[in-house]
Parts: structure tokens; C-alpha cells; sequence
């Protein structure tokens, strides 16, 4: 796989700006991918997500949270959404579901929460999905106030399957909204089933 650097500028729907961009040779395609996130840019095939079953909005700011369920109920992107306030109360209700054997499809966890951050709480839970012998990981979706970092990159190649949306930048209601239907548009399949990578 060989990088290089690209002049080129493109709109990242995870950051919710104009973003610097970098090239990948990969399985014999060139890719254009966000130089903060990572997010492959300019794909070719555009997924319309079906409703996906339970999403888990893991957020300490109330009204924030709100607003994120909300929003996946009216734009047909989930038939029920889990409210968390933390990464305790995420770990104990993702634990109540799987000895219930319910599924989750996606869980967004906030990066900076307190006691129990985004990331640390996203590593418990590949835990508890080994621990329960759950199949399939469930993806994670990363908000954040900041660009990705190359520690948040790091953190989130140790959770994989996991994306990232910037939430300080393009944060009205219908550009929420649209940048939500594109990062579920790829992780998902039309069938609301997880998009194996290629």
C-alpha cells in the first residue's frame, strides 16, 4: 500500500469541512482519503442506509443527545435508539442487551466523557463482545469536538470497525443530518447490514 501526498482539497462529511487530502494505492485502485480521519473521500458508489435495528447514543450533554435521537428516529436511520449519559450507563445497558441476546447495530459514543471516556468505553465493549462471544463487532461512531488526531486515529484502529464525525463544525440540524445518512451510508448496506471491508 503506498501513500502520497495530495494537493487537493475535499469536503469530509466525519470532519464537516474542506479537508487536506492523501492519496492510497490499494488493490490496485487509488484512494483519496481525509488527512485527519482517515475517511475514504470521493467514492465512486453512494449506499442508501436502510433503518438500521438499535443504535446506542452514548453523549454526557443532554440536550446533544436529544437532538441525536431525534434525529435518527425521523430520518428513518434507526427503529430504536438507546440514550446514554456516560460510559458507565452504555456498558451496563449494552450488558443488559446481550444477556437479553438483543442486538445492537451501531453504538456513537462521545470521546469526552467523564469518569469513562468514548474510546475507553468503546475498548470495554469489544471486550464484552468476546466476553458474551458476540459474532460480529458492532461498529463504533466517534464524536468529537476537535480533528482527529493521530491518537484518535490510533484509538480507533484498536476499536475497528469504528468512524469518526466531527461535532463542532457543519452542526445545523440538516447538515447533521445529511453528514449522519453518508457515514451510515458507509457502514451499512442498503439492508442495514454492516459493510464488510474490501
Amino acid at each position: 500500500m503506498a501513500e502520497g501526498p495530495s494537493l487537493a482539497t475535499h469536503y469530509c462529511p466525519s470532519c464537516g469541512t474542506q479537508v487536506p487530502t492523501y492519496r492510497v494505492e490499494r488493490d490496485e485502485r487509488t484512494e483519496i482519503r481525509c488527512s485527519y480521519c482517515g475517511l475514504p473521500l470521493g467514492l465512486t458508489r453512494s449506499v442508501q442506509p436502510g433503518s438500521v435495528g438499535c443504535v446506542v447514543v452514548v453523549d454526557d450533554d443532554n440536550a446533544f443527545r436529544s437532538l441525536l435521537a431525534d434525529l435518527l428516529t425521523q430520518e428513518g436511520l434507526a427503529e430504536e435508539v438507546l440514550s446514554c449519559d456516560g460510559g458507565a450507563s452504555f456498558l451496563t445497558q449494552l450488558t443488559q442487551r446481550f444477556r437479553l441476546e438483543q442486538s445492537v447495530q451501531l453504538a456513537i459514543l462521545d470521546i469526552v466523557m467523564s469518569p469513562l471516556d468514548g474510546v475507553a468505553a468503546a475498548l470495554a465493549m469489544r471486550a464484552l463482545e468476546r466476553g458474551f462471544d458476540r459474532g460480529t463487532a458492532i461498529p463504533v461512531l466517534f464524536f468529537s469536538g476537535a480533528k482527529a488526531t493521530e491518537a484518535l486515529r490510533n484509538a480507533m484502529a484498536r476499536c475497528a470497525p469504528a468512524y469518526y464525525l466531527n461535532k463542532g463544525a457543519d452542526i445545523t440540524r440538516d447538515r447533521l443530518a445529511a453528514r449522519i445518512r453518508d457515514i451510515f451510508g458507509r457502514v451499512f448496506t442498503g439492508g442495514g447490514e454492516p459493510i464488510r471491508p474490501t
